[in-house]
């Protein structure tokens, strides 16, 4: 089980190793393919085209997060 600081500390290491280009500003982080924001209970998982997603930190899976961040094609994880 992931808390939200830990769980931001993760994903970017593992977007910096899969070279994903990101950006994070506060809460936060953004790809060309999708934005997470960390809230105080759960993260908002916001891609384009495609309905918020609110997971709280207790159910988020990391290597399913990062195949939603990544571009699409690339499955190294």
């Amino acid at each position: 089980m992931y808390d939200k600081r830990m769980l931001k500390l993760l994903l970017c290491e593992r977007l910096a190793l899969a070279q994903v280009p990101f950006s994070r500003h506060g809460n936060q982080i953004r790809t060309a393919r999708a934005s997470v924001e960390f809230q105080e209970h759960s993260l908002v998982l916001v891609k384009t085209g495609k309905a918020e997603r609110h997971l709280p930190y207790h159910k988020v899976r990391l290597s399913q997060l990062l195949l939603n961040l990544q571009p699409q094609g690339e499955f190294s994880a």
